[in-house]
Formats: C-alpha cells, sequence, structure tokens
C-alpha cells in the first residue's frame, strides 16, 4: 500500500522539476531579451537623434549648394556678358587698327608727294611771293598767282594738319581700345578666377552632399533595421511569454493532479484500513496511479532538425568576402542553391516569429523552438513567397515559403541560419547548421 501511494505521487510529481527547469530557462531567457529590447531601444533613440542632426546639415548643404549654383550661373551670365565686351572691344580694336594700316599706306604712297610739299614749303615759303611777281605779266595775274600760291600752300598745310590729326586721333583710339581691352579682359579673368573657386567650393559642397546622403541613407537603414529587430525580439518575448504561460498551466494541472492522485491514493488507503480491520487475514494492494503530464505544444523532445531545402551549399558558415561589397566579413548562415520556387520547410517544431520582408534578408521567416528547454532560433531568408504567418505554430517538415531571390541576393538560394537561443542584432547566438542538417 505504502509502496502505491508512493509510486502514484511520484508519477504525479515527475514532470513537475522538468517543466520547473524549463520555466527558468525560459524566465532568464525573456529577462535577457527584454534587457536588450531596451538596450536596442536606447540605440534607435540615439540614430534617431543622429539621423535628425544629419538631415539637418544636409538640408543646410542642400541650401548652400541652390546659393553657390544661383552665384555660379549669375557669373556665368556675366562672363558672358563681358566675353561680348571683349568680342565687341577686340573688333572696335581691329576696326581702328585697320583705319591706322590704311593711313599708314596712304601716308607710304603719298611719302614722296607730302616730302615734296614740306621741303618746297620750307625753303619757298618766304620767296614764293617774289617769284610770283616777278614771272606775273600784269597786275590781275601778280593777284591771280598770289592768291592761287596762297591757297595751295593752305591746302598743303590743311592736307598735313589733317593727316597728322586722324593719326593722332586713330593712335589715341587705339591706345584708349588697348586699354579698355586690357580692363575687359582682366574684369573677365576676375570673374573667371572667382567662378573657378566657386565650382571648387561647389564640388566640395556636393561631395559632402554625397557622404551627407549616404550617412543619412545608413542611418535609415540602421534604424530599420532596428525596428525590425525589435519587432523580433517583441515577438520572441511574447512567444517566451506564452510558453511560460503554457508551463505554468501545465504546473498548476500537474499539481492539482497530483493532489486528486493524493486524496485518492489515501481513501484508498483508509478503504483498505478499514477492511483490513475487517479481514485481517485478507490483504489487497491498491491500484497503482498514474498522474498525466502536459508539455506546451511547441517543445520538442529531440535536438534534430531537418533539411530545410536539399542542394548544394553555396556558401558555407563562416568567414568570407561580402558577394555584394567585397568586403570581409563572417557568414552567419549558410547558402543552399536550389531552383527558384523549391518549398522550404521548417527544421523544427516552433513558432513563427516573423514573416515579412526585412532589410537584407528580402521575404524572411524566423521560427522560434524550445528544444528540451532549451530556445532555439532558425531563420528562412531571401524566399520568393512566404506560407505562414507570425504567431502560427509550424511542425518539422512543414512549408513555410519558396526558395527565391529577394533582398541583398546574387541569385536564387536559401540562406539558412541556426541558433543556439534567440534570434538577436549582429546574430551572435548563431551557429553553424551544417553539423545539424547533414551538411
Amino acid at each position: 500500500m505504502k509502496r502505491s501511494l508512493a509510486l502514484g505521487l511520484c508519477v504525479s510529481l515527475l514532470a513537475m522539476p522538468v517543466m520547473a527547469t524549463e520555466k527558468d530557462t525560459l524566465k532568464a531567457r525573456q529577462d535577457r531579451l527584454s534587457n536588450e529590447l531596451e538596450e536596442s531601444k536606447k540605440a534607435q533613440a540615439e540614430t534617431d537623434a543622429e539621423l535628425e542632426i544629419t538631415e539637418a546639415e544636409r538640408d543646410a548643404v542642400k541650401t548652400e549648394i541652390h546659393v553657390v549654383d544661383d552665384r555660379l550661373n549669375e557669373l556665368s551670365e556675366q562672363i558672358a556678358i563681358q566675353q561680348h565686351e571683349v568680342d565687341t572691344a577686340r573688333a572696335e580694336l581691329e576696326s581702328t587698327r585697320q583705319q591706322l594700316s590704311v593711313q599708314e599706306e596712304y601716308l607710304e604712297s603719298q611719302k614722296e608727294l607730302v616730302n615734296e610739299r614740306l621741303r618746297v614749303l620750307q625753303v619757298h615759303e618766304d620767296t614764293s611771293y617774289l617769284q610770283v611777281i616777278f614771272e606775273s605779266r600784269s597786275f590781275g595775274d601778280f593777284v591771280t598767282r598770289a592768291m592761287t600760291a596762297r591757297t595751295i600752300a593752305e591746302q598743303d598745310r590743311e592736307l598735313i594738319h589733317n593727316y597728322m590729326s586722324e593719326m593722332e586721333r586713330l593712335e589715341s583710339l587705339e591706345s584708349t581700345q588697348r586699354t579698355q581691352l586690357s580692363f575687359i579682359k582682366q574684369k573677365e579673368r576676375e570673374l573667371v578666377i572667382t567662378k573657378q573657386d566657386l565650382d571648387r567650393t561647389a564640388e566640395k559642397k556636393r561631395d559632402l552632399l554625397v557622404e551627407l546622403n549616404e550617412q543619412v541613407e545608413q542611418l535609415e537603414l540602421e534604424k530599420m533595421t532596428r525596428s525590425e529587430e525589435q519587432a523580433v525580439m517583441a515577438e520572441q518575448n511574447r512567444i517566451i511569454s506564452e510558453q511560460l504561460e503554457a508551463i505554468a498551466t501545465a504546473e498548476r494541472e500537474a499539481a492539482e493532479a497530483a493532489e486528486r492522485a493524493k486524496r485518492k491514493a489515501e481513501a484508498r488507503a483508509a478503504e483498505e484500513r478499514a477492511e483490513a480491520e475487517a479481514r485481517e487475514s485478507e490483504v489487497e494492494e491498491a491500484p497503482e496511479v498514474t498522474a498525466p503530464t502536459e508539455t506546451p505544444t511547441n517543445v520538442s523532445t529531440s535536438t534534430e532538425f531537418v533539411r530545410p531545402v536539399s542542394g548544394y551549399v553555396s556558401s558555407p558558415f563562416g568567414p568570407r568576402d561580402n558577394p555584394l561589397t567585397g568586403v570581409p566579413e563572417i557568414h552567419k548562415g549558410i547558402d543552399l542553391v536550389n531552383a527558384s520556387g523549391t518549398p522550404i520547410v521548417s527544421s523544427a517544431p516552433g513558432v513563427v516569429i516573423k514573416a515579412a520582408p526585412a532589410t537584407g534578408y528580402g521575404n524572411v521567416v524566423f521560427v522560434s523552438h524550445v528544444i528540451n528547454g532549451e530556445i532555439w532560433t532558425t531563420v528562412y531568408a531571401h524566399l520568393n513567397a512566404i506560407t505562414v504567418e507570425a504567431g502560427q505554430q509550424v511542425a518539422a517538415g512543414q512549408t513555410v515559403g519558396t526558395l527565391g531571390n529577394t533582398g541583398w541576393s546574387t541569385g536564387p538560394h536559401l540562406h539558412f541560419e541556426l541558433h543556439r537561443g534567440k534570434w538577436a542584432p549582429g546574430q551572435p547566438n548563431a551557429i553553424d547548421p551544417a553539423p545539424y542538417i547533414g551538411y
């Protein structure tokens, strides 16, 4: 009788230490997850602040570039005007030079005549009137000769004076035009130098704008990634809470079952004692009592994982050069190549944490597993299509999507990750999945 009672109680309470251990493990992981979630939120707040500052800097640089561009356009117009003025001044100077050339050619052609005129005027100026008198045949002829000689002399003087005046005017005009052209060209050079300086400034501003745009893009990507990370961690937290609640329920049911078994055993023992007193020679053993135990529906009792898809490994777990950027990195999973649209299955029973597009992963499914009281997480990335949704329980071998080429991918393949523990930013819990799925 005592042996039967002890056996019943042992069987009834057998699951309680197991569930208590599993509960402690899940609770510890939930606490760490909550702390990391808070840290992620703080980091995101810092990222948001940095993003706001960087965007403000970028907007300021954009404004400066607009101002510089406006000034460059204005300078371009001024330079165009100056170039037109330079062309006009050059044309006028060329015209003046042509006139001087014509005057010089005329002078050269009339050189002998002018020289003779000058010599006659200089040598015979005082004797011309005597020559006119002696050669005159009458007083009327004298008057006529004298007036003619004076007229010729005056015309010669006027011719020479006009010629010299025109030469002086043209030379003065040429000098003025050369000075004006030099001034205009100097002004044009100053405008060109100013424009070159502004061009260099604008180039620097544009380089800075490119850098700020890259920073903003990186910060926005980081912000988006952190939001996705927080969503995954929050979902994991929710699932762990459900698992803890399931364990707590199982514990209560186990305790109630144990209590019922105890009362039943005690009642049976009392009956046996009464029967023993009535029939001292008769002893009857009480039947063994076995209490049912329950475990959460998403908890596996094996650490065996099934292959999510068949195919060859194109990129194993570990160091490699990123196929998109060429930068050295640690590949946190393995890439399995197969035809696009090939079904992808869950490697173990569990609960879907995330089933949606994510930065880098493309269409991705995260599944959380509790195996022998330990949390595992699997990741199925670059899917062409997703066939499950967050919160859904899946069995080992159940289809979660189809193989594809979404996200940061260079061809159709499955990027598969295995995490001993929860998935976390930076994938610190990632391990090589190959030995677990038979590669």
